[in-house]
């Protein structure tokens, strides 16, 4: 995976436009029975406030390091400030964003006990957006598309993504060659037609197919009339914990979900339509887009409720879904921040590891003691050779790196190409960093800087009568004496 087009996406601005609500957590205990009717008392413990349809869109773009531009309204009313608040104190660009008197901002209320939900309640009024506020969008689409990426359609059938609106949206981006990404709902697929790609899932493909899709040449030909009627270049199909399902020609491939446990399967969709808005912008191929996007759902329905990820989360994911230890820094820094974000302490410590022994066990183990994650940075073969002399090493960095990677007491394991680990330290940033007991009293060109943000250098023992230079002499000794 090329993780320097994932950078990319820190860089990109995707408009967001759709129905945007409240979603409201009340959560609590349930230890008795009503007496006054068979349903179970909750004592609340705590309340939520998250911002749902488009706007966990839009949460999910900035947790993932987008730049975002919000059109829409909401109605001039408590939840409306909510909305308005937030994406200001976010940074979102809300200058063609409106309130409105006559709108009522949308509530969904979720009663919760040991992350099950026990009722929903629904403050709502389904209508279109006012015929003033399309006219506005219509007058200065200009500026609404300029340096925009990519844009999304959040369709919670709550009446504001009309086929007036989508189409408008649609045809304006297509002037720009900018992608138009769908999330669709309800039968009336027509206001879509244009668009880049649409991701309904099972139960909406189902819904406007008026099919059962029990097979899955019946989710292909689906799919596919879909497709072709909408003159789609894409169709992506989210499927909860059986992944996704991409239309692509005439054929169909499917990316099946890695989660772990699946705790909530809501707000998925809204996750795989960002992931996708801000990919498709850059050189990645559709099959690629499809890989993180999957990746990217399997993350957040093992979570509770409209959840969202982060940059560091995805690539994470991305270099755990192989066996291998090994982290190129590029990507080291992500899953480290993604670990410290869990509540991890990353020790880390650095060394050539030539001829590994019990020396070099005994280092790991001391190491580990300090925190939770050890990361190890091996030095190169040439900056080993910068340090040692020409005649070292004697075992070769991919040697040395799987020798190292194959022990259980070590997390994670870099490759060091510079002669001291200040470079990578600063990428990083360890809570701990670990010498030697050599070093103690010494220059320690790394010490100011894991000083300077807030990082503490430990000391351990060394086995003095057991280094790689003892067992190259114990060697050549035995030897030299046939």
């Amino acid at each position: 995976m090329n993780i320097e087009k994932l950078q990319e996406i820190t860089h990109k601005k995707v408009l967001v436009f759709g129905d945007y609500m409240v979603d409201k957590y009340i959560i609590g205990n349930v230890n008795r029975i009503s007496p006054e009717a068979p349903i179970p008392v909750i004592e609340v413990d705590q309340e939520q406030i998250k911002l749902g349809g488009a706007g966990n869109v839009i949460n999910n773009l900035i947790s993932l390091g987008t730049t975002v531009r919000a059109i829409g309204c909401v109605g001039d009313d408590y939840a409306g400030d909510i909305i308005f608040n937030y994406f200001t104190n976010q940074r979102v660009d809300i200058k063609f964003f409106k309130k409105y008197k006559e709108l009522k901002t949308i509530i969904k209320t979720r009663i919760v006990s040991k992350k099950q939900q026990f009722a929903r309640l629904d403050e709502e009024r389904k209508e279109p957006l006012p015929k003033d506020y399309y006219d506005y969008v219509e007058k200065y689409i200009n500026e609404i598309l300029s340096d925009i990426n990519s844009i999304i359609i959040s369709d919670y059938a709550k009446g504001a993504v009309t086929k007036k609106f989508s189409q408008l949206l649609i045809k304006e981006a297509k002037k720009r060659n900018i992608p138009v990404i769908v999330d669709p709902k309800g039968k009336d697929y027509c206001k879509y037609e244009g668009a880049t790609l649409c991701t309904p899932n099972m139960k909406e493909l189902s819904e406007v197919s008026s099919s059962s899709l029990d097979t899955e040449k019946d989710i292909l030909d689906c799919g596919l009339k879909l497709k072709r009627d909408l003159g789609l270049k894409y169709l992506i199909i989210t499927r909860s914990e059986n992944g996704i399902s991409l239309i692509n020609g005439s054929n169909k491939k499917d990316f099946p979900a890695k989660a772990k446990e699946v705790i909530d399967v809501s707000g998925a969709g809204d996750t795989v339509a960002a992931i996708i808005a801000v990919l498709i912008s850059t050189e990645l191929k559709i099959d690629e887009i499809c890989i993180l996007a999957n990746i990217a759902a399997s993350i957040v329905i093992s979570k509770f409720g409209t959840s969202t990820l982060t940059l560091d989360e995805l690539i994470s994911a991305i270099e755990c879904n192989t066996d291998f230890k090994l982290l190129k820094p590029i990507t080291a820094k992500y899953v480290i921040n993604d670990l410290k974000s869990k509540g991890k302490k990353i020790v880390f410590t650095n060394g050539c590891f030539d001829m590994l022994h019990v020396g070099h066990l005994s280092s790991f183990k001391q190491a580990k003691k300090f925190g939770d994650i050890l990361v190890v940075a091996v030095n190169s073969d040439l900056s080993v050779k910068e340090n040692k002399g020409d005649l070292r090493p004697i075992i070769s960095e991919e040697d040395r790196i799987d020798m190292v990677a194959s022990l259980e007491v070590v997390d994670y394991v870099i490759l060091m190409e510079d002669k001291n680990p200040s470079n990578l330290i600063s990428l990083i940033q360890p809570d701990i960093c670990v010498k030697g007991e050599d070093w103690k009293d010494k220059n320690i060109p790394e010490e100011s800087l894991i000083k300077s943000y807030g990082g503490k250098l430990e000391f351990i023992k060394l086995h003095q009568d057991r280094s790689t230079t003892k067992i190259i002499e114990k060697i050549l000794s035995v030897y030299e004496k046939k």
